[in-house]
């Protein structure tokens, strides 16, 4: 399946390094060495925690570095496949942080590709093993490229530094066993490459059960979700006997969230906890489960709107 970067805050940063640099490397075409310190770098801190990093600036560097900080254990990332970070950005020029995705919570997922994230960080991420920290020090031209960016306060003539944990490689698609699903179960439409395009109703009941539903359609065999935990999902939403989807991803890349922790609507925090990597679940959630008596409005949901999910658990850290 064709993946694109996911829509988190930080992807208008990412998307600017994108624009800017088209192939994967430093300016002179060679990779960052890997485990070497950075002069003028120094990273402490807790895996997953946001990342204490101090710089001596100015700092310049003549082509982009790299150092393991920690070394993980994990599955290793591959270029072109989807990986779920945790990315801080610091200014070479005033060794102040920028942006990051410590803060909001949730890693970010994307597919680790030229193209897609910018090569400073598609070079610090491949390779390696899921549970590191890598921090790079990237010339300009493999940062955010000659226009830099200043929304962030970054010029375009400066060193960036980038310290980047490497959460999770999620697999690409639900792996496991087909389940029986109750003939009265919505239909789930794919095309031709396993993504769900929609669901239908024909052979549903006109009005759905009052309780929440949680109905396996592939049961996976990997770790399971539980309460607090970051998951990777793709997902569809779609109201209850309508054309309206009001939210999906599999038109662009999975997504990662805390599940259990009230960042979610009832019907994910409770119905998601226990379901395996791997797994396809459909969720079949009445209003109290899902926004309220208040609906909500942006995505033309109703206070009286039951909504259908259909969900795919990637991966958990």
């Amino acid at each position: 399946m064709r993946r694109r970067l996911v829509a988190l805050s930080v992807v208008p940063l990412l998307l600017l390094g994108v624009a800017a640099c088209g192939e994967s490397g430093s300016e002179d075409g060679s990779e960052p060495a890997g485990g070497e310190a950075i002069d003028g770098v120094a990273v402490s801190g807790k895996f997953g925690s946001a990342p204490k990093v101090s710089v001596e600036e100015p700092l310049k560097v003549q082509s982009t570095e790299k150092e393991v900080v920690i070394e993980g254990d994990g599955q290793v990332v591959e270029e072109g496949g989807i990986a779920s970070i945790h990315l801080q950005v610091i200014s070479g020029k005033t060794g102040e942080k920028t942006v990051g995705t410590y803060e909001q919570g949730t890693p970010l997922t994307g597919t680790m590709a030229p193209g897609e994230i910018f090569p400073a960080v598609v070079d610090g991420v491949v390779g390696e093993p899921v549970g590191s920290r890598v921090a790079v020090a990237a010339t300009p031209e493999d940062a955010f490229g000659a226009q830099g960016a200043q929304q962030y306060g970054i010029t375009p003539e400066e060193t960036v530094v980038f310290v980047i944990d490497v959460v999770s490689v999620p697999l690409s698609g639900p792996e496991g066993d087909e389940v029986e699903v109750p003939e009265s179960a919505p239909d789930i439409v794919e095309d031709g490459e396993g993504n769900v395009t929609k669901l239908t109703f024909e052979d549903a009941p006109k009005k759905p059960a009052d309780k929440l539903q949680v109905i396996p359609v592939i049961e996976g065999d990997g770790e399971p979700v539980e309460k607090g935990d970051s998951v990777t999902f793709d997902y569809l939403g779609q109201i209850y006997g309508t054309e309206t989807i009001f939210d999906q991803s599999y038109a662009e890349a999975p997504r990662t969230f805390s599940v259990g922790t009230g960042n979610l609507i009832k019907a994910w925090d409770e119905g998601l906890v226990g379901v395996k990597t791997g797994s396809r679940v459909m969720i079949i959630a009445p209003p109290e489960f899902g926004y309220g008596e208040g609906g909500n409005p942006q995505a033309k949901i109703k206070g009286t709107d039951t909504l259908v999910f259909v969900i795919d658990v990637l991966g958990v850290s």
